[in-house]
């Protein structure tokens, strides 16, 4: 089997071929129909940082945008953000990004080096460190590879040995550590008066569903599933269930976090979406398609989004779609959109977050 190209290019990048990175992963990059390296805040960053040693800012902040849109407060790349704008003279911008960094990781050292070198420097100085190629000492370094994963385990488990308890069990990814939901456990007088009477409701439940449903969302919300949760949540809300028990539902909702493109679970479709809009309101969804009718304001950028269409050939639906800033893509290609579901009257809408879409080359369209 062939490397992955991932390690490949820390190994290139370590050597300081970032010519050769850029020739490995770019290729990757400008592939829509390629998913491997998509959601990989790594693959970008990489690629960012090699554009950004071989003197190409603009390659570089394409790539590092796309680097947030999967891990937004990673203080490295603020700071090769900030490098960006350092590049281009725009000091103002990259202070910007150097206090952001910072705000991430105090004791930053590129990010706490390159201020109190801005707190001194005219814009001669600038240029003058951009011209001398100096700038590359505020560049942000590349974190060496991990050891491998059987290796951290058993590091792990040694050290919980040796402080008297251990684990068994599987974990697939690292997350923050949740809000704790023992405050909304039903009281006895909940549990037994949990079913309405009288009124219309979309969904007629039983008092056993009501609190198989009440835990379900407890049980999603500690499993990171918080689509899921979202679901229970609003099936509550639209049924019989007793005042007391929508309240604490409500307050739930609260706690549900907001997704990346990478993070995203139990992605509903637009057939699924359409056919019960009620049960998937203020979920997150990642759709394909492409964006038509656009209007764009300093502050704001509407579209029709046509979903399914990114291959031009199978329509599923249309949704409007709004982001509450401008916006800049290319409306001739496809797309992946992130964004949360909402109503506007009968009709369901995206309030969007962000996009994901390929970076175009100058000579695509030679």
């Amino acid at each position: 089997m062939a490397k992955d190209i991932l390690e490949r290019s820390k190994k290139l990048f370590s050597r300081k071929r970032y010519g050769d990175v850029i020739s490995l992963l770019e290729p990757v990059a400008l592939d829509f129909d390629s998913s491997t390296y998509k959601n990989s805040f790594n693959f970008y960053f990489i690629l960012g940082l090699s554009c950004l040693y071989t003197g190409d800012p603009g390659g570089a902040s394409s790539y590092f945008d796309r680097a947030r849109k999967i891990r937004m407060l990673d203080a490295d790349l603020m700071v090769g953000q900030a490098a960006v704008y350092l590049q281009q003279g725009k000091t103002a911008e990259a202070c910007g990004y150097y206090l952001d960094a910072l705000r991430q990781v105090p004791d930053h050292p590129k990010a706490k080096k390159a201020l109190d070198f801005l707190r001194r420097a005219d814009s001669d100085d600038v240029a003058r460190l951009v011209e001398s190629g100096r700038i590359v000492r505020f560049y942000p370094e590349l974190k060496k590879s991990s050891p491998p994963l059987f290796l951290g385990i058993l590091a792990v488990f040694l050290v919980l040995v040796a402080a008297g308890s251990f684990f068994v069990g599987k974990t697939n990814q690292v997350y923050d550590e949740r809000a704790d939901l023992s405050s909304f456990t039903l009281s006895f007088e909940e549990k037994k008066n949990v079913t309405e009477q009288g009124g219309t409701y979309s969904y007629i439940l039983t008092s056993r569903q009501i609190l198989d449903s009440y835990e379900s969302i407890k049980n999603y919300f500690n499993q990171y599933r918080d689509n899921a949760a979202q679901v229970e949540i609003n099936r509550l809300l639209n049924s019989n269930a007793s005042s007391s028990v929508r309240k604490k539902v409500r307050m739930l909702m609260d706690y549900l976090s907001e997704p990346g493109f990478d993070t995203i679970k139990d992605n509903y479709s637009y057939s699924q979406v359409s056919a019960e809009p009620v049960l998937y309101l203020d979920c997150w969804v990642v759709w394909k398609g492409m964006a038509a009718n656009i209007i764009r304001t300093e502050n704001s950028t509407d579209f029709d989004f046509l979903v399914g269409y990114d291959r031009k050939s199978d329509l599923e639906g249309m949704v409007r779609v709004h982001f509450p800033r401008a916006l800049s893509f290319d409306q001739e290609r496809p797309f992946e959109l992130l964004g949360q579901i909402k109503k506007d009257g009968r009709s369901i809408i995206i309030d969007g977050s962000s996009i994901f879409q390929t970076i175009r080359q100058e000579n695509d369209s030679n």
